[in-house]
């Protein structure tokens, strides 16, 4: 069972979806939860706190220290990359698992982006470093074709993964997680000797 504070977050989350942060009111947002007004101020002392609530919630816990984990030195990046795209088809389902429309997700990362834009672009960076050096470590061991740079690849594998997930939003496909998978294997291939 869900907390109450959940509740409220998850019932905001689908407001500020179908209006936007701008078309939502704090009246709007008391009402979706069925909840007492007194009950929602108890959690979040306005409108501002709860979209960063959603925002925390529903992205950023996503992307933080947990999500984009330091590499070893002898990680490879068949490890990397699966853990990052298990990582996003984590966000994907529980963005879903509210709004069932995936498209939602990119909304919400467009409708945000002013207020998140530099700390989504550290993550981005700790993310390319992570596949960076993972890339460097499978050059060094001979496994890789050393005909592109760790960075070039990092970047790829960037591009590829969200490439990827946007596709399947767009064409209705339901498993994100095959056609990533499927994806980076492939590209991966390319790479090998």
């Amino acid at each position: 069972m869900k907390d109450t504070r959940a509740a409220i977050v998850e019932s905001a989350f689908r407001l500020f979806i179908e209006r936007g942060y701008e078309g939502a009111s704090m009246a709007d947002l008391v009402a979706v939860t069925g909840l007492s007004k007194g009950a929602v101020y108890h959690h979040f002392k306005d409108k501002d706190a709860l979209h960063d609530a959603a925002i925390e919630h529903f992205f950023l816990r996503f992307f933080g220290a947990d999500e984009v984990a330091a590499t070893s030195e002898s990680e490879g990046l068949d490890a990397v990359l699966a853990d990052l795209c298990a990582g996003y088809v984590r966000l994907l389902d529980a963005i879903s698992a509210v709004v069932p429309d995936r498209a939602a997700y990119y909304r919400f990362v467009f409708s945000i982006l002013p207020k998140v834009k530099d700390q989504l672009r550290g993550q981005i960076a700790d993310a390319r470093r992570r596949i960076a050096a993972a890339a460097a470590f499978d050059l060094g061991q001979g496994i890789l074709v050393e005909s592109l740079e760790s960075r070039t690849i990092a970047d790829h594998c960037l591009s590829l993964i969200e490439g990827t997930a946007l596709l399947c939003v767009v064409e209705g496909r339901e498993d994100v997680a095959t056609a990533l998978a499927r994806s980076v294997e492939n590209y991966v291939r390319l790479l090998r000797r």
